[in-house]
């Protein structure tokens, strides 16, 4: 529909309905409302509501080493965060796994026309890292470490939440504090590794590498750890991610153990699900509303030829049931 459409149904003149349309201020309020009422019920839209939508750009965010359907993991709610606070610059976002990139990061960006992405679960063997270095196009990294002209990133504070769980843990008594690693090649799980050990090392405990499980970042792999952990004798474990913890204490309670009487257990992340699990998790939360909100300003920061950054996000360790004095304190 036109303004002489419009004109020709009210019997108006054209410029009569264009400066109701556009809010001038020498006609009437009863023809205004009339033209913005017929406007509204018959789908007008204006040139400049029109310039916007077709003006929409396209952002992506790109995903490994997670299964995107899961609901346990971050990938969902980051990716939701991240799509609002893109909605509001005008920008849609499209989620893709990186296997959809076939030939190379590049040529995968220009034929889907994305100006830019948010890349999260790269691990340091990822063949895309060579080519991120040397890309031209604005991308920012979640929770990963990697210097380029055009790459920005947003970590969590992983080294010092993660000594700070431990220290929790030393104060309810346990000494003998197990972790559950997601990936020797994942940037995140080392750096919460290296909070592990210099948490250990503040309450003056020895690293035992006994107590170090190496398993992956799904729910089955805390279930696996449950049954090397049972012939050990900890009292605590702590892992890098909620997904890892809720498959840790479902295998720990399948093998007789009480959550947290016997073993205590941490996670990371607070995901929905991680306060209504039995019992509800002990965990660090994660502001994805504010890590989103960071990732499309540095994008639209890069967009702009500026300096590429580097933001660390503090998290919050939330204590719920999962966790409790060590009772078995000698």
């Amino acid at each position: 529909m036109k303004i002489k459409d419009i004109a020709k149904e009210l019997h108006l003149s054209i410029s009569t309905v264009s400066k109701a349309l556009n809010g001038a201020f020498d006609i009437s309020e009863e023809t205004k409302e009339m033209v913005l009422k017929y406007a509204k019920e018959h789908g007008y839209v204006s040139r400049d509501q029109r310039l916007r939508i077709t003006s929409m750009r396209r952002l992506c965010f790109l995903y490994d080493n997670v299964d995107a359907s899961s609901q346990a993991n971050i990938i969902l709610p980051l990716s939701s965060f991240f799509s609002k606070c893109a909605r509001q610059k005008n920008f849609e976002v499209l989620q893709c796994p990186i296997t959809d990139i076939k030939k190379s990061y590049a040529d995968f960006m220009k034929k889907n026309n994305f100006d830019g992405a948010l890349i999260a679960g790269l691990n340091l063997k990822s063949p895309l890292l060579p080519e991120l270095i040397e890309t031209n196009i604005p991308t920012v990294l979640y929770d990963n470490n990697l210097e380029g002209e055009k790459i920005s990133t947003v970590c969590n504070e992983n080294i010092n939440t993660f000594a700070k769980i431990v220290s929790y843990l030393c104060e309810n008594g346990h000494t003998k504090i197990g972790f559950i690693h997601g990936d020797k090649n994942s940037f995140v799980s080392n750096e919460r590794f290296a909070g592990y050990i210099i948490g250990l090392g503040i309450n003056n405990i020895e690293y035992n590498k006994e107590y170090v499980y190496y398993g992956r970042f799904d729910e089955k792999s805390g279930v696996e750890a449950a049954k090397y952990f049972v012939e050990t004798d900890v009292t605590a474990i702590v892992c890098v991610s909620d997904v890892i913890s809720i498959g840790l204490i479902k295998g720990l309670q399948s093998l007789g153990k009480r959550i947290p009487e016997d073993i205590s257990v941490t996670g990371y992340d607070d995901l929905d699900i991680s306060n209504y699990i039995t019992p509800s998790l002990t965990t660090v939360h994660q502001d994805l509303d504010k890590i989103a909100n960071l990732s499309v300003g540095l994008l639209l920061s890069l967009m702009m030829n500026r300096t590429a950054q580097r933001i660390v996000v503090n998290g919050k360790i939330i204590i719920r049931n999962s966790t409790g004095p060590n009772v078995n304190k000698e």
